[in-house]
């Protein structure tokens, strides 16, 4: 096994935290783990002009971080955002440093570190086993008879998009409509 596969292999999914529907890998747990495998990498925050941030307040400010190990180096960008992710005009320096940190998590999993949260997985290949829920499944396993219905309910309750459920959202929803698929069968 390489050491870009001995990297992706790392699970690290109880270190991960849910913000709305994307997720965010600590950087300092990143960190720790990447040097448990490069013990001599370095990490590097780019400047502009003497300041950590480039961009202007009618397109917003990006980052950038270069991680070197094993005589390899890879840089990445990232914009300086809300907590909504949106582009932020006129950042502060606490939403630098976020910004920085954040990019620094991404520019480790450039190596393998919790890559596949990048690709919108919960779980690293070899043990993901997710299926979304589908309008099909509602009505055919669980025999609710409005799909549409019963969606926006739970999207209102989960406070995430349909579309964006991932397996946290999906485990949820199955539990409560086994719950009352079960109550129905015993009244019957």
């Amino acid at each position: 096994m390489g050491k870009f596969e001995e990297v992706y292999a790392i699970n690290v999914n109880d270190k991960t935290e849910k913000k709305g529907n994307l997720t965010y890998l600590s950087w300092a747990f990143a960190w720790a783990e990447f040097k448990k495998i490069y013990p001599d990498a370095a990490y590097k925050v780019n400047e502009f002009d003497g300041t950590f941030c480039s961009g202007n307040e009618k397109m917003g400010y990006m980052v950038q971080t270069q991680v070197t190990a094993d005589e390899r180096t890879y840089e990445m960008w990232l914009p300086v955002m809300d907590m909504r992710n949106n582009t932020l005009l006129q950042p502060k320096m606490t939403e630098i440093n976020k910004a920085i940190m954040r990019c620094l998590t991404k520019n480790l999993a450039m190596f393998g570190l919790g890559l596949y949260i990048y690709a919108g997985e919960d779980l690293p290949e070899i043990a993901k086993d997710f299926e979304p829920i589908t309008e099909r499944e509602l009505k055919e396993t669980w025999g609710v008879q409005d799909a549409l219905k019963a969606i926006k309910w739970y999207e209102k309750q989960l406070g995430v998009p349909f579309g964006e459920w991932g397996a946290d959202e999906c485990d949820a929803v199955r539990s409560v409509l086994e719950k009352q698929k079960n109550k129905r069968e015993k009244q019957n």
